[in-house]
């Protein structure tokens, strides 16, 4: 099983648009994209999220989907991204542009620290890892002149 399916990339692209970026049976080019897209999103999550939890297989059609739905579009769009700048980097399309730079910049501002809905990385006491904070007695400080 796979994070993503088939149908899942429906919503986001046309079926004929897909043959035509890979018309292997096997859909090598999108598998091997989709390894890269959750590669690359586990790093930016793994810090603070419980990352095996985010990532589960995909169910089947017929059975409750448990996937987070917006990981589910940003693994999509990271997805897609990839096959085309291997297709043809000169002639990405803008939506395919622009939809990759919002899921990077959401990846990045939840690993600096965003309020994000996933779940969070803990012990095997079930205390929260992850989330360091710095805490004082003492009020800062303001030393500008």
């Amino acid at each position: 099983m796979a994070f993503l399916k088939q149908s899942d990339y429906d919503v986001q692209i046309r079926s004929e648009i897909s043959k035509i970026i890979d018309a292997s049976e096997q859909r090598t080019k999108i598998l091997k994209a989709e390894k890269m897209a959750i590669a690359q999103m586990r790093n930016h999550l793994a810090g603070r999220f419980d990352v095996d939890a985010i990532f589960i297989d995909a169910s089947a059609d017929d059975a409750e989907d448990l996937r987070d739905q917006y990981i589910v579009m940003l693994a999509i769009d990271i997805t897609l991204y990839h096959i085309w700048t291997k297709e043809g980097p000169n002639n990405i399309p803008k939506t395919r542009e622009l939809r990759y730079n919002d899921a990077l910049k959401w990846l990045q501002d939840v690993q600096g620290g965003a309020a994000a809905d996933l779940p969070i990385k803990t012990d095997d006491n079930g205390n929260e890892q992850g989330l360091v904070k710095i805490w004082s007695q003492r009020q800062p400080e303001d030393q500008t002149y």
